[in-house]
């Protein structure tokens, strides 16, 4: 297996895990979008509690949506991150077997 063979892998393993990244953010997203309607939803059902009970719960889930989009932003970062790692883990493997098969055959 050449060089650019396994650059190809590692290219192609590291544009997956960006994309599972890519996607759980999204799914956060999703699910922060959620709770902004169940906000809405649950602020119209307030209307008819007393005023000040309906802006302890807006701010509350006002909180709740906006920890939830710190968490996709958190998740996202973290698995873009792993993604990279994984991608210069692999390159430095393929480096060292390049290395260890051009010793083996007495290249310098």
């Amino acid at each position: 297996m050449g060089t650019s063979d396994i650059n190809s892998k590692i290219d192609d393993i590291a544009n997956k895990a960006k994309e599972l990244a890519s996607k759980a953010g999204a799914k956060v997203n999703e699910l922060a979008d959620k709770a902004d309607a169940a906000a809405t939803e649950a602020s119209g059902a307030a209307e008819t509690l007393a005023d000040k009970s309906e802006h302890r719960i807006q701010e509350g889930v006002e909180k709740a949506g906006h920890a939830l989009k710190e968490v996709a932003s958190k998740v996202l970062h973290t698995a873009q991150e792993a993604a990279e790692k994984v991608g210069h883990s692999a390159k430095e493997v393929a480096t060292a077997a390049e290395h260890r098969r051009d010793e083996r055959k007495g290249k310098p």
